[in-house]
């Protein structure tokens, strides 16, 4: 026999080292399950040492108490060895640590079990189903270890979140939530209470977190699709304020109706109740009711309710049967209820032909294969859904036709920063695919995300069958709209004046079609024009924005947001941009921006800004060789710089440089005796706009430059050291907002 804590330890231990089993079977060759299952094996173990150390068995209370403590070392060091490999590996990480900690615990568990110095004596109470013990006087420094170790992976893991994106960050918060549980109850109970109060009844009682670790991090490695935490936390709150009032209620009825009202099993007593049993009804009703709906819409759903937001669509997409709007419909739903990186929806007729290319959120991405891809994943797996996370963390099978496909479908999102891709086909009809980006926070989408965006992609795509079966309703009307009209003109008079306009118009038609099928047949020539067509629209987009923070700046009207902003990703991010326009000209586009260049703070807009001009304009007048962009920094500030092989700039233009409408060589000189032409390029004020947001944001600009040689623009802007510089703040996320293009 035991008591309550005694049977939670016992059944806690078997069940971690169960857990840890199952772990370790699902994959035996997985480094991180085989030192999970370590860990799990000696928290197990340390758990049932705990309680047969209150209730002795074969050997005294002393001997149970000793080998408590070993364990307690063993999981340590497993915890240590499960550190270095979960989420991903290290090589080097903990190394160090580790020899030091075990050396440590060698030695103190060799003192253990041949001295007195760490444990003295104990005893048991079977009454109490408890043990005493008189501790040593190097107790506290037998502790040191497990309690720095503690502190120690606990703050890695912490520094790793905001690093780390998807799957891997929500593992490492789950190890997080795990690892402080586990830690409270041992802090309290076994360091606390023996060293500060000299009391050691509770010893029993520091265990109680253990279970909680290993099945929440058994949990993370199992699934890639986590429950929402919030959803998690509100139903356990809407079960406790339930429980609290029904207590409540049964409280008043018990020692205050009943004693008042004498309810006894007669003919009074059961009409007494059913008096009580209607207001209590519908008081509960109502209570348990409201309290459902304010965790719901208060904590729960904060970011987007996929119920309500559901019916929305559901309501929308019955209004109409135009392919355009269903899509318009569904991009927005997506990008207003989990704020993706980008949505991108592609669809296509059953001949392949592409119907529908939109999206929201600044993402260009190849999508010439994409529908390959898919059919590839199809045929690989008949899940519907493909999540990167999922994908990624697939055991692979060993044939290499398949973990090459595998790879390439992963190498694909990855690139593209893809998380989510979801099959839109209807046999016969069309073929399509929604893409969904990463989550904004860098987080992975949780089960109920994943479900909403299922049951949104599933109406949708009824809602497009429907739009299909309309269309092909239309097309036979007119096809036999046609056949009427036909046999018609075959009963009417040919007038020669209706044949003449006929005529004509058949030919305006023939030529008009002509040239429509001279166009979509040269797919050369199409691609052309389509590339003019955004060439030019970007540039107008680009001349609109210079213009516009031109004048801000001239009136001293612009405003900034200034945030923390890892510049690294920005110049990644400006790099990817101008990929295609270096190669095309054949420049090297280098990265030598080191991994380690620290986060810096100023207007995240205008950095972009800024950082986009600078290396457009080294690609635009660079005829060969490179483009380098590099970084340093200092305590105060980070620079960076993007240097060109260029023709140079001469020694007397650099002071001019950043003047508005100053253009270098503005003219082209023609031969003697004729006028000299303007150079064609761009307004002289994209240096004007990058010289004065660089200022604004409390920078510096500085330009080194030879003739022949090339130049190296570098910019600096104030280190993230947790400031406030007092530049106004514009709390909004509108982009146009941002850069103050709107109020």
């Amino acid at each position: 026999m035991t008591d309550l804590i005694g049977f939670i330890n016992l059944s806690s231990g078997i069940i971690q080292i169960l857990m840890g089993i199952f772990v370790f079977l699902s994959d035996t060759t997985n480094k991180v399950k085989k030192y999970y299952f370590a860990s799990a094996l000696f928290l197990g173990l340390w758990s049932l040492s705990i309680f047969f150390y209150s209730n002795p068995i074969i050997l005294d209370t002393t001997n149970w108490l000793k080998i408590v403590y070993t364990m307690a070392y063993c999981m340590t060091l497993g915890l240590i060895l499960f550190a270095r490999v979960y989420p991903n590996e290290l090589e080097r990480k903990f190394k160090t640590f580790f020899f030091l900690v075990s050396t440590y615990m060698l030695i103190f568990t060799a003192i253990l079990w041949l001295s007195d110095w760490i444990l003295v004596s104990s005893y048991n109470i079977s009454k109490e189903f408890n043990s005493i013990a008189t501790m040593g006087p190097l107790y506290f420094w037998y502790g040191l270890p497990e309690f720095v170790t503690g502190i120690y992976i606990v703050g890695y893991y912490l520094n790793r979140i905001k690093t780390l994106s998807g799957l891997e960050k929500k593992q490492v918060q789950y190890y997080v939530i795990g690892g402080v549980l586990m830690l409270i109850p041992v802090i309290i109970f076994d360091f606390v209470l023996p060293l500060v109060w000299n009391d050691t009844r509770y010893y029993k009682f520091g265990t109680i977190g253990n279970a909680v670790w290993t099945m929440i991090v058994g949990y993370s490695i199992l699934t890639t699709r986590f429950l929402d935490t919030r959803v998690v936390i509100g139903k356990i709150i809407g079960s406790i304020l339930k429980t609290v009032f029904v207590f409540s209620i049964l409280s008043v009825l018990i020692f205050i109706v009943d004693p008042k009202w004498e309810i006894s099993f007669t003919l009074s007593g059961l009409v007494k109740l059913i008096i009580l049993s209607l207001p209590v009804a519908l008081l509960l009703e109502n209570i348990l009711k409201s309290i459902e709906q304010f965790l719901t819409e208060r904590f729960v759903y904060v970011k987007y309710h996929p119920i309500k937001s559901l019916r929305l669509f559901i309501n929308k997409n019955l209004e109409t049967v135009e392919f355009g709007d269903i899509v318009n419909n569904l991009t927005s739903l997506i990008e207003d209820s989990l704020k993706p990186g980008f949505v991108r929806i592609l669809l296509f007729d059953s001949s392949g032909k592409l119907l529908i290319n939109t999206g929201k959120g600044d993402k260009s991405m190849d999508t010439s294969n994409i529908m390959e891809i898919l059919e590839v994943w199809n045929r690989l797996n008949s899940n519907r859904i493909l999540i990167f996370s999922e994908l990624k963390n697939y055991k692979k099978v060993g044939k290499s036709i398949i973990d090459e496909k595998r790879e390439s479908i992963l190498s694909f999102m990855k690139t593209n920063s893809i998380e989510v891709i979801f099959s839109l086909k209807e046999q016969n009809k069309f073929n399509g695919v929604v893409i969904v980006g990463e989550n904004y926070d860098r987080d992975v989408y949780t089960v109920g995300d994943i479900e909403f965006l299922d049951n949104i992609i599933q109406n949708a795509h009824m809602s497009l069958v429907r739009a299909f079966l309309y269309l092909e309703l239309q097309q036979f009307n007119q096809t036999l709209q046609q056949k009427v009209n036909q046999q018609t003109k075959e009963l009417q008079v040919k007038v020669k004046q209706l044949q003449e306009a006929r005529k004509k118009e058949r030919d305006m038609i023939d030529i008009m079609g002509q040239f429509t099928d001279d166009v979509l047949n040269d797919k050369d020539k199409f691609e052309l024009y389509i590339k003019r067509i955004k060439t030019a629209v970007d540039n107008e987009i680009k001349l609109i924005n210079t213009l516009l923070s031109s004048a801000k700046l001239e009136g001293d009207k612009i405003e900034l947001n200034p945030e923390k902003i890892n510049i690294v990703e920005d110049i990644e991010m400006a790099i990817h941009g101008h990929e295609i326009e270096a190669k095309d000209k054949g420049l090297g586009l280098v990265n030598n921006v080191s991994k380690d260049t620290p986060e810096i703070y100023a207007d995240h807009a205008r950095v972009i800004e800024v950082l986009n001009n600078l290396v457009s304009n080294a690609v635009k007048y660079t005829s060969k060789g490179s483009v380098t962009i590099s970084s340093n920094h200092t305590e105060d500030v980070v620079s960076i710089s993007v240097e060109d092989t260029g023709k140079g700039i001469p020694e007397e233009e650099l002071s001019k440089l950043g003047q508005k409408f100053y253009r270098i060589q503005n003219y082209i000189s023609e031969e003697e005796g004729k006028p000299d032409l303007v150079r064609p390029g761009g307004t002289g004020l994209g240096l004007y706009v990058t010289f004065g947001l660089v200022e604004k944001m409390g920078g510096k600009m500085e330009v080194e430059s030879e003739v022949g040689k090339g130049t190296k623009f570098t910019f600096s802007l104030p280190r993230y050291n947790n400031q406030d510089n007092g530049i106004t703040k514009v709390n909004s996320r509108d982009m146009f907002q941002r850069l103050g293009l709107k109020r």
